[in-house]
């Protein structure tokens, strides 16, 4: 029997096949990508929007006007139809499962690979150039960069490349 997660991965995939479909079609493939990363960081970042799609209490009608309200004219209408069909199949909770499925689907087809980097203080356009470049020459692929800053790093940055992660990192050396 398949678990949870191969469950909601397999129907995630589903998904985000059909919306890279609809986003490419319409050419807002990259404003979608855009949109679809900001919502996986706000499921992330906002433990209240995260409850709310998972909890089985809120009802569907209720999850619905909660969504248009928040989201309309925010988000392009692809992705708000997304966030209402989710909603109406109960399947809310797997959007970060969907987000996740979209952008390695995207990557792939566009010889794009997401490249994580966690700094103590925001990139300049040079060390992303630099950054880009180097993806470039170790894995053939443009780059797509996530960027984040933690304070906790103390000096210099953690690049994640794939299942590769590179630490340059003041804390790793200490």
């Amino acid at each position: 029997m398949a678990s949870d997660f191969e469950t909601f991965n397999a129907a995630a995939a589903i998904y985000a096949e059909s919306i890279l479909d609809l986003a490419t079609k319409a050419g807002q493939d990259s404003a979608i990508a855009d949109e679809m990363a900001g919502l996986n960081d706000l499921w992330r970042r906002e433990p209240s929007f995260a409850a709310m799609m998972s909890s089985a209490a809120i009802d569907e009608a209720t999850r619905r006007e909660s969504l248009k309200r928040i989201f309309t004219g925010k988000v392009r209408g692809i992705t708000l139809n997304l966030l209402l069909v989710l909603n109406h199949r109960h399947r809310a909770m797997i959007l970060p499962h969907v987000c996740d499925a979209f952008h390695r689907k995207r990557n792939a087809a566009t010889s794009r690979t997401a490249v994580q980097v966690v700094s103590a203080a925001p990139l300049d356009d040079g060390q992303r150039t630099k950054i880009a470049a180097e993806v470039k020459r170790l894995t053939g692929k443009a780059a797509d960069f996530v960027e984040r800053v933690d304070p906790n790093v103390l000096a210099g940055l953690s690049i994640q490349v794939g299942d590769r992660v590179y630490d340059f990192s003041a804390r790793r050396r200490i």
